[in-house]
């Protein structure tokens, strides 16, 4: 791994002449366990081990931080694949509720289930949690790619054409 893929950050994305700028509010070096259980100087500060947390958690821990100083806005954080999961979700929103939501690529494995069925009136057992299984990410890409609209965006400071599937139930 190298250090690029060691470092976990939170900023604070703004459009600044046409092209995205992104100031950093906060940032951490991911430790390994073994680094740190090893008590190797690389996992010391000012002479004290450093606890360990996996990188989900120093995540949450750095937007919980931030929501906190930022009380009243919302907060949305944008994350590739491997964050877009419970791991990161359920202890940001469980520390800072309805402000806060994630915008993440989906894995191409992951599986798409639509909304589940209302319930009937006097239906015994809980809730259902999901409803009919989509299938993964990629097979809804292909079902859909032909029902796709072609948008114009601003992406990495120029105006491109991408294409884009929206579905709302």
């Amino acid at each position: 791994m190298s250090w690029a893929q060691n470092i976990v950050s939170v900023g604070l994305l703004k459009q600044v002449k046409g092209r995205w700028a992104c100031l950093f509010l906060d940032f951490r070096f991911y430790l390994p366990l073994k680094t740190i259980q090893g008590k190797k100087e690389t996992a010391t500060i000012r002479g004290e081990v450093v606890p360990f947390q996996t990188k989900m958690a120093q995540a949450a821990q750095m937007l919980i931080e931030i929501a906190e100083h930022f009380s009243t806005v919302p907060i949305l954080a944008v994350t590739d694949s491997w964050f877009g999961n419970n791991g990161l979700w359920k202890p940001a929103y469980k520390a800072i509720g309805n402000r806060f939501n994630i915008l993440s690529r989906l894995r191409c494995n992951n599986v798409l289930y639509d909304l589940p069925e209302k319930r009937k009136p006097k239906q015994r057992g809980r809730n259902k949690k999901y409803g009919q299984r989509l299938g993964s990410a990629t097979d809804m890409a292909k079902t859909v790619q032909q029902e796709a609209r072609l948008y114009n965006v601003n992406l990495y400071g120029k105006q491109r054409e991408v294409s884009a599937y929206v579905s709302v139930n």
